[in-house]
This record gives structure tokens, sequence and C-alpha cells, in this order.
């Protein structure tokens, strides 16, 4: 008989005798879609979310979790295997070690089969991270060809409360490692991967697929899907107290039991953190959840009411946070950012109001979305921008709403607690530029010439306002266009309706409307019909290009 005939031979020999026993005796792998979906999994995090968890410290979530009476979630064991490694944000996909055995041996798919590999391509474009739970500290999980694949797949990260191999190799493969600690050894001798996308304990925590798993220079914790949005929460209210007595006491030195305890549900207005966190404006409620129940009411941490009626001109956040707003509280993720320059894409006509009179401001912006914008821009320069901002941000979830004539940090500060989405200025103000980027907000600076265009996208601007915008006309555009495509230029002041088809034809990504699409004498007789009907005509001009 040949080789080739013996081999077919041996493989029939083996799908006989063997898949039936596995078919009869072995409750195989979970599909991973349905796993994630399915029974083993507590819940889907949406990507906003995560990335909102991963802005977070380990410390902040894993005592958000136990303020909720919920029991540890700190793989115990699992520790940066690299010194400064990036941080590890990730969904669960789990990995199931059973101790090697005979039958465990014969019974365990081999080769593509194997549910490990199940495990890593479930990485692929799932934001994954492998989490494998092993029979021992010291025994090998994997090394670095079998890891290779993860770092193929773009992986976010590995956990086990095992050890791994080729310690070099992974490192230069710089996804997040935490293990219990590295080893020479081999493993299948010891234990053999047994079951993907199922619950699993690892390091003494409880894993479910599509759990959050995010780790620091401090360890891996593991966040319950079911619980995430209730955690963050918690947790990131919890650091917008500790900033607040850091600064404090930083400020005013002293003990800082003083302040203590932050986030137990026992915070009273009379105690020196009640008197400390009301004189910066900040409301503190909380109510503990019960474990595995989800919580009707939540940490909250918001800034007071700052509008009592529409008309003032503006109002700083130092008004009511004297030490100013501690940093964090403006971040936000880079999916955030993303959605704002996709209503941009998807809208590319944007109503900036700019008005002196008394009364006008919503009624003029209500009628040029009755008329089809959805992005609108207040300026500063109008009584009660913020007002408006705060109005439109809290019951026009429809609008994309942004703050225009921004010109310094604070302006910007502000604009972000009425509830903007975006910033504009007049000029390009490198601070106010790069304090935005620097918080993952989208900023759109005056520019007048290519070089400004460029430095403005160099310090983070994604939108480069040309303003303004009849400077150059539709022909400037195409050629810098041409030359810069990354610019995302929007021409703003100026356009026409029977401009602005041509605008975009040439280049622009999007177009700001000021008094064509607000004309001075129709807001002054409260013409709201004749805005509205004008909006609808730029934007049939839009949808024409």
């Amino acid at each position: 008989m040949s080789g080739a005939l013996r081999s077919l031979a041996k493989r029939a020999f083996t799908a006989a005798t063997v898949a039936p026993r596995r078919a009869a005796n072995v409750p195989y792998l979970l599909n991973t879609a349905r796993a994630l979906t399915g029974p083993a999994s507590g819940g889907h995090i949406s990507d906003e979310l995560l990335e909102k968890l991963g802005t977070l410290s380990t410390q902040a979530l894993i005592d958000g979790l136990w303020v909720m009476g919920w029991p540890t979630s700190h793989v115990m064991g699992a520790r940066p295997l690299t010194e400064g490694q990036k941080k590890m944000v990730g969904r669960a996909i789990t990995l199931q070690f059973a101790a090697t055995r005979p039958d465990i041996a014969a019974d365990k798919p081999a080769g593509m089969d194997s549910p490990e590999y199940e495990a890593f391509e479930a990485c692929a474009g799932n934001k994954g991270v492998v989490v494998m739970s092993s029979i021992g500290p010291w025994e090998s999980v994997g090394g670095d060809i079998k890891f290779l694949r993860l770092k193929q797949l773009e992986c976010r990260g590995l956990v086990t409360d095992g050890s791994v191999r080729d310690t070099g190799v992974l490192r230069e493969y710089a996804f997040p490692v935490f293990s219990h600690s590295t080893t020479p050894r081999q493993g299948p001798h010891v234990h053999q991967p047994w079951a993907a996308n199922v619950v699993i304990n690892c390091g003494g925590v409880v894993v479910r697929p599509g759990d959050a798993v995010i780790g620091d220079d401090d360890g891996c914790i593991i966040v319950p899907a079911s619980h995430a949005q209730q955690v963050y929460d918690i947790a990131h209210s919890r650091e917008v107290v500790e900033e607040i007595v850091k600064e404090e006491l930083t400020k005013n030195p002293g003990p800082p039991g003083k302040y203590y305890p932050f986030m137990t549900g026992k915070i009273k207005p009379e105690s020196p953190l009640g008197k400390l966190l009301t004189s910066k404006g900040v409301k503190f409620t909380h109510t503990a959840a019960r474990p595995g129940a989800r919580a009707t009411t939540r940490s909250v941490v918001s800034p007071m009411n700052r509008y009592k009626t529409l008309g003032a001109r503006r109002m700083s956040t130092r008004a009511t946070h004297p030490f100013g707003r501690p940093e964090g509280h403006y971040v936000r993720t880079h999916l955030e950012m993303e959605k704002v320059l996709k209503e941009f894409e998807i809208h590319k006509a944007c109503a900036v109001l700019r008005t002196g009179i008394d009364g006008a401001v919503l009624p003029a912006m209500d009628a040029a979305v009755a008329g089809g914008f959805r992005l609108a821009e207040f300026t500063l320069t109008t009584p009660g921008c913020l007002d408006a901002v705060a109005e439109y941000a809290s019951n026009r979830p429809e609008v994309l709403t942004g703050v225009g004539t921004v010109l310094t940090v604070q302006d910007a500060k502000d604009a972000m607690d009425a509830g903007a989405k975006f910033i504009v200025s007049p000029c390009l103000i490198p601070e106010v530029v790069e304090w935005c980027a620097k918080n993952n907000i989208v900023s759109a600076p005056g520019c007048g010439t290519p070089t400004e265009m460029v430095q403005a996208f160099k310090l983070g601007a994604p939108i480069q306002k040309l303003f303004p915008g009849v400077a150059g006309g539709p022909g400037w555009v195409k050629a810098v266009s041409a030359a810069l495509p990354f610019l995302r230029i929007n021409p703003t002041s100026g356009v026409e309706i029977d401009t602005a088809a041509d605008y975009l034809r040439s280049g622009a990504k999007s177009l700001g409307f000021v008094a064509p699409a607000f004309p001075p004498e129709l807001v002054k007789n409260k013409d709201w019909d004749g805005i509205s009907e004008i909006a609808r005509k730029i934007h049939a001009a839009v949808a024409s290009a």
C-alpha cells in the first residue's frame, strides 16, 4: 500500500472510531459567534463604552465594583510581562485548559480545529483579549509561534494565570501580555486547551466571554459586561472626586482622612467632603447595587445647573468651579470624535448663527433645523449662546451642536460644559487646537492659507475652516485640495446657495453658512418660515454636488 493510501486509511479509521466518541462524550466548543451573545456571555459592551472604560485606571474600576458589592475582579498573579507596556483594553475571549490525561489528549481536536485557534480567530475585528485559564501558575499556555497569530489578528492583549514562553519574541510582538511568570517549559504534557468562549476562572476571577478586560501597570481586572455601564459611572465619579480631593490637599496640605469615605453612599452635605464638592459645583448621589442585579440608581457626579434663564452672555465654569474642573472631565473617546467627523461627512452643511436680536437665538436655529440642517453652530458673540447650546444638547439629540468664536481654552471648556460636540475658531489659536486634540474633541480653526491649514492639521485639528470662505473661492479650494488631499477644508462665511455645490465639487468636505442661512432681515422680522425655506434650498444645493 502506498504512503498516501496508508495516510488516507489512517484518517478514515480515526474518523470512524474517535469522532463518535467525541460527539457522544464531549460537550464541545461553542460556536464563537453564538458564545459571544448566548448563555456564556453576560451581555455586549459597545465600542464607545469599552473606550470609556479604558480611560479609567484599574484602581478606579475595581473600586467601582467594590462599591457595588461585587467579588474581586483582580486577576491575581497576572502581572505585566513588560514594564511600561501599553494599556490593555478589550473584550474577553476565553480559553479553558484541562489537565492532560490520555483520553483528554485523544479527544481534543487537533491542528486548526484546536480550541486555542478558535479563540485566536475570534479576535479578528472584535477588539478581543484572549484570557487563558491555566491549571497552574508555572505551566506554559503558549509561545512565539502560536502567539504570532495574535499579533497578525491585532489582538488587544493576552491574560493568563499561567506562564508564557519565548519572552523576548512576545515583547517584540508589542501587544500587552499579563501572566503569572515566564517559563522555558512546554505545556502540552501538563495541560491541554479544552474549550473556547465558555465561562472560566482565571486568577480567582470568573470571566465570561464579552466581559471587559482592562490592564495597566497595577495589574489586570475584569468588568462584567452586564454591569459595565454602572461600573463606569461609579468609577468615573470616584476619579472626579479623587482629583478634586487631591487638588484641595495640594493647595491646603493636611490628612486625607478628613475627606474619607469617597463613594460609599455616606457623603453628607455637612461633611468636609460634601462641603468641598458643593463648593466646586458638584452634585453627589450614590446607591450601591446588589450583586447580580441591575441597579436602578447609580453614582452621579454632574455639573450644577449653570443656566437659569436664556439670555445670559455666557457663564464661565470658574463661576461654579473656582479651581476649574479636573482635566479628565473633558476627555472624549476616539470613537466619539469619529462620530462627530462622520456627521460632518454625512450632512456637510452647518448653520452658523450670529445675531444680537433679543429672543431670536432658539427660534432662528429651530427654523434652520426644520429646513434640514443637522449641524448647528452657535457663536460666542451671540447673547445666550451657551444657554442655547445647553438647550440643544439636552433636547435636540438629532442635531450635532457646536460653539464658534472660541478664542481661549477656557472658552472651549465652557462650550464643552454646555454640551458642545465641536469647537470652531475664527483664526488658528494653537493652544485651543492642542487642548481639543488632547481631549479628542473636534476643532475647526479658521485658516486663510495652505500653510495655516497644514499647521492646524499637525496640531490636531481634523477640520480646517477656510475663513472667510469667499477669499479663495472654489478654484482656490480645488487647487489646495489637490495638493493637500488629507485636509478637510470647511469654507465658511461668504458661501452662497449658488456656489455651495461648486465648493463641494472642488474638494471642500463641508460648508458653513452664516448670513445666507440667517438673513438679518428675516431674523429681525422673525420670519421663521422664510429661514426654513432658505435651509431647504441650501440642502438641495448641497445634495446636487
